[in-house]
């Protein structure tokens, strides 16, 4: 056999194992599993339909290891992490037409299309009210108003939700900080201080840098307040105050557009704590920034 037969034979095995489904895959792989990797496989096998719904910290307690052995093991499998893990055994278990939106078809009319968003986003909009700690959202308003700095840390679809924070808590008179950098949000959360404010949005609460920025925020003593989903995640371990969304779940979790509405409607109420606070401060400002954007409309 020479060279190019061997190297054909290589890429075709390497394509047959890229097309094979997730679940194939881990059995494959079984006996070339470490203990801990052979212990979280034999559960996902077991459980593999319910894995869809779990957090990596939430997989982790089920299997009574770490979230390091869960990277470890789906990156064993050759995935690049967790959310890539989740997003092909998705593909196993829900038709390709389902999932962007289980309620979703492709033969839907455009007013069906509309019909079914706007209802599932109003449908979040009614689980996150249900979900809120109203002292909860007190606490973190009270401490955005005593803040001597805000900070707002975020990736993705986050960071624009960060920034929407930003942008409306400055129409009240409040500054806070949002930066786009992975390693200036970083450095901006080591220096925070006791009289400042982090705030981490994250709906999966498992973002690497929300949490390390979270994690260094609070080491500095500020008061870290956190946007999440429900369920247990790493964001939790450095949250003095949660403000919990609600979700409505598709096959790939952290692209659910739903996450953001209700986002969006948490800040809407949080910043309107923050103004009503201080009516007579928050109304000047309002006055002040509208007139400085003024040349900027017809």
């Amino acid at each position: 056999m020479n060279t190019v037969e061997i190297t054909k034979m290589v890429i075709k095995g390497k394509n047959y194992m890229t097309n094979q489904s997730c679940f194939v895959k881990i059995q494959n792989q079984l006996k070339f599993f470490t203990n801990s990797e052979r212990k979280i496989a034999h559960y996902v096998l077991e459980h593999y339909n319910q894995i869809l719904n779990y957090t990596i910290t939430e997989l982790a307690e089920k299997v009574e290891t770490s979230d390091a052995s869960v990277i470890r093991f789906c990156r064993s499998i050759g995935y690049k992490g967790y959310q890539d893990f989740k997003i092909n055994m998705a593909r196993d278990i829900a038709p390709a037409d389902k999932l962007l939106d289980p309620e979703l078809d492709r033969e839907d009319s455009p007013g069906e299309i509309c019909e079914k968003i706007f209802l599932s986003e109003i449908a979040v909009l009614k689980d996150t009210l249900a979900l809120m700690d109203m002292k909860m959202l007190g606490k973190a308003a009270k401490a955005i108003v005593g803040a001597n700095r805000i900070e707002i840390f975020g990736s993705g679809g986050s960071a624009l939700v960060g920034m929407d924070a930003q942008h409306k808590l400055l129409k009240v008179g409040i500054k806070s900080f949002v930066h786009c950098d992975a390693d200036i949000q970083a450095m901006s959360a080591s220096l925070l201080g006791t009289e400042d404010v982090a705030i981490g949005i994250s709906h999966s609460g498992s973002n690497r840098n929300v949490v390390c920025c979270m994690q260094l925020a609070k080491q500095q003593g500020a008061t870290t307040i956190v946007m999440t989903t429900q369920g247990k995640s790493p964001l939790l371990k450095f949250a003095d105050v949660v403000l919990f969304t609600a979700t409505k779940e598709t096959a790939f979790k952290s692209e659910s557009a739903t996450a953001r509405i209700a986002q969006l409607a948490l800040v809407d109420a949080l910043v309107a704590m923050v103004a009503l606070g201080d009516y007579d401060k928050s109304y000047h400002a309002i006055q002040q920034t509208r007139k400085a954007t003024s040349d900027n409309k017809f």
